[in-house]
């Protein structure tokens, strides 16, 4: 669309310390529950409907957000779950260390003109560490992904595709995709 005002626009994506985040790769998971984790600043583009959803439909497993709260967003409706965790926001060096509880990372975004063309830098940090991701279907670039990732195309099909990620084997072929993927989001990769 800029490009329409000045054909000199390029767009760089954000990339991911792949090396930082694939560390994981070595961590041992120590909750005896599966975990749905999210990273990232909790603000008004998230879709907190399918995150409750999750909640509901996983009584048995973990939802565990990563992140600060910025204003106007009202998390209130997640306090009746017992299953659900907030950590605050963490230091970068200590998501790794998080991340490998993850059994499955999520990128959820609302379906709005914001969430189409954001880049979000947790989306290619999931990549780097293998972990299956489930990624509602904006931003439009994790379709560049869906070799690798689960997309789900509609709410309702979220926990379904949680489920899929959730029962992934541990060798996946989508795995080393990821990983693949990840080190061409790497930070190297993008300055190239």
């Amino acid at each position: 669309r800029l490009k329409a005002f000045n054909p000199n626009t390029h767009l760089i994506e954000n990339g991911a310390n792949s090396e930082l985040f694939s560390s994981v790769l070595g961590k041992t998971k120590t909750s005896d529950k599966p975990v749905f984790g999210f990273v990232g600043m909790l603000q008004e583009c998230i879709d907190y409907n399918i995150l409750e959803s999750l909640a509901k439909a996983f009584p048995e497993a973990i939802l565990r957000f990563v992140g600060r709260s910025l204003p106007g967003v009202d998390l209130s409706r997640f306090e009746k779950y017992p299953n659900v965790e907030f950590l605050g926001l963490k230091p970068q060096t200590e998501l790794p260390d998080i991340i490998a509880d993850f059994d499955v990372c999520l990128n959820v975004f609302a379906d709005n003109e914001l969430s189409r063309d954001v880049s979000p830098l947790k989306f290619y940090e999931y990549l780097a560490t293998g972990k299956p991701v489930v990624s509602t279907a904006v931003p439009l670039q994790v379709n560049d992904f869906r070799d690798c990732i689960y997309i789900s195309k509609t709410s309702a099909e979220f926990p379904e595709k949680c489920r899929e990620a959730l029962n992934e084997p541990a060798d996946d072929p989508k795995k080393q995709l990821r990983l693949e993927a990840a080190k061409k989001c790497s930070w190297e990769a993008r300055v190239q």
